[in-house]
This record gives structure tokens, C-alpha cells and sequence, in this order.
């Protein structure tokens, strides 16, 4: 065994306590469970090929975990926002619009610059000459 695998395996026999089976065929711990439940959103808009969205609808990934019974690991949705609230801005959403927001700005602000299109290699450059 090299050193990373008996890493692995001591950190397997010194937490296998808090490991627990996951419906997705793995085994997790409670607390990562707990994090990704709270990373991502459980009920998802369904288009149904129309503009408008017409129906909320369960997060595929979460099949698993509530049908037929849901999970004992499942956080209810009064929990979830329970600790979203406690893990303050970051798991709030606004985080993922600012960050398209400031995405959006750097590709027109690369669109329109002049010193953007200066920097560019000469056989790419097409708008802007010395």
C-alpha cells in the first residue's frame, strides 16, 4: 500500500462512525449530507417547452432521497432554511446572481475595450490598429 491509500483507509477506520449509507450507493457523512442538501435547490421551474414556467417541480436529485420513503437524512424545508439563514449570504442565492452579473460585465467589458483588443496578438487583432 502506498501512503495515500493507508492514509485513506485510517481516516476510513477513524470515522466510520459518522459514515452512513447514502441511497445514491456511497457512503457520506451526515455533515456533507447536510451541506449539499443545503448547496442546492430542491424543487426545480419546469417549462414544458413554453416561455412561461408552469410548475415547480422536485429537483431530480432528490428523488432518490424522498421516494418511496424519504430519508431519515433528509432536512425538512423549515431546517434548510434554518440553516441557510445561519450560514448567512452565501447559500442565499444572491451570491449566484452577483457572480453572473460580474461574468457578464467582464465579457462586454472584453468586447469593447480598446485596450482589451490592443493586448490581443496581432494576427487576431482585427479592429484596432498601432
Amino acid at each position: 500500500m502506498t501512503p495515500i491509500e493507508e492514509t485513506v483507509a485510517q481516516w476510513r477506520e477513524a470515522n466510520a462512525h459518522r459514515l452512513v449509507d447514502c441511497r445514491w450507493g456511497c457512503k457520506i457523512t451526515i455533515d456533507a449530507c447536510r451541506l449539499y442538501q443545503l448547496r442546492t435547490s430542491r424543487h426545480i421551474l419546469h417549462f414544458n417547452g413554453e416561455r412561461d414556467p408552469t410548475t415547480v417541480r422536485v429537483n431530480a436529485d432528490y428523488l432518490r432521497c424522498s421516494l418511496p420513503t424519504p430519508c431519515p437524512h433528509a432536512l425538512s424545508d423549515a431546517e434548510q432554511q434554518k440553516l441557510r439563514d445561519a450560514q448567512g449570504p452565501l447559500y442565499d442565492g444572491t451570491h449566484r446572481k452577483r457572480l453572473a452579473r460580474v461574468n457578464q460585465e467582464r465579457y462586454r467589458e472584453g468586447l469593447v475595450s480598446p485596450d482589451t483588443m490592443v493586448r490581443e496578438a496581432e494576427w487576431h487583432r482585427s479592429l484596432v490598429r498601432r
